[in-house]
């Protein structure tokens, strides 16, 4: 009895903080937070709207795009704790249930162990796979279903062909340029659509963003395209456009956003914009034909692949000078900078090599031959790999063997697909290998193949394939929904979408430090999406005739339409048409039905037998189609039976 008591003076204080908290109308519940401090951890725990209006966040409605935020503090230093993995889900409550001691225990084990009968109504711990189309779309498909099986969660329609595309760091928004239209299309990932178009007056090709998120740099394509714009993320406006140099670009940051480096292939310079001024500072001239760059924040320096000068010019971005030019052969393509800033990967599509920088001698130190015509480079924490339009070969090679000047590289193969990666000619510069989720596995895009193939690391093949639904992937990226530290140290984030109405357990759990938790929210019905459903829903309520129906009497069949939304009866309807079938179906009569006033129509009719006799109405102002479940039924007797007759409806 105590526990039970126990059980329910919790269960009265979590509903009133609910309803102060979230179901108050008159105040707006923006941030929503809890907290909780136990076994020496303590989480903070934030909701907050992102991409809506504030007429909007008068209360956390279904549909609503939130950042769902954990901050986990050490509660005796009062330090962040870094780098864990922390899980979240949102199960909705039973109107019945009473939250018992290890609930959330039991829901934590109940998610993890997954299963049919164990699915969360929002899954805080999901990735998604995309695929930039030839066919102006975008499609995102859901790889936990199972691989050769996935499903299609969204088809992004854009008004011409993506060319390049870039994430925001907390993976809220993505950005795709348009040269065909000279647009930017900006996706809400949160809801899968484009929530603007954004006008740049240029052909714009390369897209990057500031590690700070600030400005999304963007620059024109083609010989006669010499701009570089500057868009505010947060307000999706153009900030400041500046002139850089002919030809074809790349574009680069510094890590600490401070400033960005664009390449100019006819010019054969490269322009330096202060991100603090958005103006260009210096202009630096290197070799003919850059064609590439990557930044190391390591070496805090520039290196820029030169195709016709065959070498590589180093910038260091404190000076803004030239401080070497590393030789090597013409052909040279992209230039890539491994996990840590050590060493630079720089591919030469004419030799079929790749070679190995050192940053801290700036020095090619090893060199390694790779497929025909390598075209991009993609890293992994333990591995570099190297995908190439002329094969359909996927080079891998190990970053321990990295760095041993004079010894070969040593490479492994693995086949990404059917046909040749480069084989319907193609030529986006974004990503067609990339890292799979917290996994030691990469996604390659096979554009002839139409499928976006899966590799493990350590597999001689890969493991399997996602479905792209007849349309050839350009590119591929993850959009990771999991948990992870994305705004400061110890903040652990994510975006979503608010499930249906209801009050939820958000279910967290912390491995190590262990520590497993319900936090109490709930979701308000969103009017809009309320009035869509019921819209043009309407019930058919039967009326039961005055007499017993029997046999050579005419029948008169009544019944009232009554708006489910508003329960009042449904006036003035002119093509109400009733459908009348006498079971098993071997006579029928369509015939329209009068209105008799407040709501009520009928049909009149002599049954030609006794028999069960089914009426289906359809009323297509009201949205009322055949098929669907308001239907009557009327049981017709015999002359000489004294039975009652009887008149009952199916389902409303």
């Amino acid at each position: 009895m105590i526990l039970a008591a126990s059980a329910i003076a919790a269960w009265a204080a979590i509903s009133a903080t609910v309803t102060v908290a979230a179901g108050d109308s008159t105040r707006t519940p923006e941030p929503y937070r809890q907290s909780v401090e136990r076994n020496g951890i303590k989480i903070d725990f934030e909701v907050v709207h992102t991409g809506v209006s504030a007429e909007q966040r008068k209360s956390f409605q279904e549909a609503d795009p939130v950042v769902f935020r954990f901050a986990i503090h050490d509660t005796t230093t009062g330090a962040p704790i870094r780098g864990v993995a922390p899980a979240a889900w949102l199960d909705m409550r039973r109107k019945d249930e009473i939250p018992a001691a290890n609930s959330c225990e039991i829901k934590a084990q109940k998610f993890i162990t997954g299963g049919l009968f164990a699915q969360a109504e929002l899954d805080l711990n999901d990735y998604y796979v995309l695929a930039l189309n030839d066919d102006a779309t975008i499609s995102v498909v859901d790889p936990l279903f199972g691989f050769g099986a996935t499903k299609l969660l969204a088809l992004i329609p854009l008004t011409a062909s993506g060319y390049d595309w870039v994430l925001t760091k907390d993976q809220a928004k993505l950005f795709v340029s348009l040269p065909d239209k000279g647009q930017i299309a900006a996706v809400d990932t949160a809801t899968w659509k484009v929530s603007k178009y954004l006008e740049t007056d240029i052909e714009p090709t390369r897209l990057t963003l500031q590690p700070d998120d600030q400005y999304l740099w963007v620059v024109g394509g083609g010989s006669s395209q010499a701009s570089l714009a500057a868009i505010r993320t947060g307000t999706l406006e153009l900030a400041a456009r500046q002139r850089v140099g002919k030809g074809s670009h790349a574009i680069v940051p510094t890590t600490d956003s401070r400033f960005v480096f664009v390449t100019n292939g006819e010019a054969n310079s490269v322009s330096v914009v202060d991100t603090r001024t958005l103006n260009t500072v210096k202009e630096i001239q290197v070799g003919e034909g850059p064609v590439s760059a990557a930044y190391s924040e390591l070496a805090n320096a520039v290196y820029v692949a030169q195709t016709d000068a065959g070498s590589i010019a180093v910038i260091d971005a404190k000076s803004l000078s030239v401080i070497k030019t590393i030789p090597a052969d013409p052909g040279l393509a992209e230039i890539a900078v491994a996990p840590g800033g050590r060493y630079v990967f720089v591919l030469n599509r004419h030799k079929d090599l790749v070679q190995i920088i050192d940053t801290s001698v700036n020095e090619i130190v090893q060199s390694g031959s790779v497929g025909k015509a390598p075209f991009q480079i993609s890293f992994t924490k333990d591995f570099a790999y190297i995908n190439h339009l002329d094969t359909t070969d996927v080079y891998m090679v190990s970053l321990d063997q990295v760095g041993r000047k004079g010894v070969p590289l040593t490479v492994v193969t693995f086949p990404g697909g059917q046909q040749s990666l480069g084989g319907t000619g193609i030529n986006s510069p974004a990503a067609r290998v990339v890292q799979a989720s917290g996994e030691n596995a990469v996604l390659v895009a096979n554009a002839p193949d139409k499928q976006v193939y899966y590799y493990k690391e350590g597999m001689a093949a890969p493991m399997g394939s996602f479905s792209n639904y007849g349309r050839q992937p350009m590119a591929t990226q993850v959009v990771d929904r999991s948990l992870r530290e994305r705004a400061s140290p110890g903040v652990y984030q994510t975006v979503a979408k608010l499930p249906k109405p209801g009050l939820y357990d958000v279910v967290f759990f912390l491995d190590s430090p262990r520590l497993v938790d319900c936090f109490a929210f709930a979701v308000d019905p969103n009017p809009a999406i309320e009035a869509e459903r019921n819209a043009g829903r309407v019930a058919v309520i039967a009326l039961p005739p005055q007499t017993p129906p029997k046999l050579g009497e005419e029948l008169t069949v009544k019944f009232r339409i009554v708006d489910q939304t508003t329960k009042q009866p449904v006036r003035g309807l002119t093509d109400v048409v009733i459908v009348t079938f006498l079971a098993p179906g071997t006579w029928h009569r369509r015939e329209l039905a009068k209105e008799e006033g407040d709501g009520i129509y009928s049909i009149a009719f002599n049954p030609p037998q006794p028999g069960v006799y089914y009426g289906h109405v359809q009323c297509s102002s009201v949205n009322l189609q055949f098929g669907n479940p308001n239907y009557l039924t009327v049981r017709v007797l015999p002359a000489e039976s004294l039975k009652m007759g009887e008149q009952n409806t199916g389902q409303d």
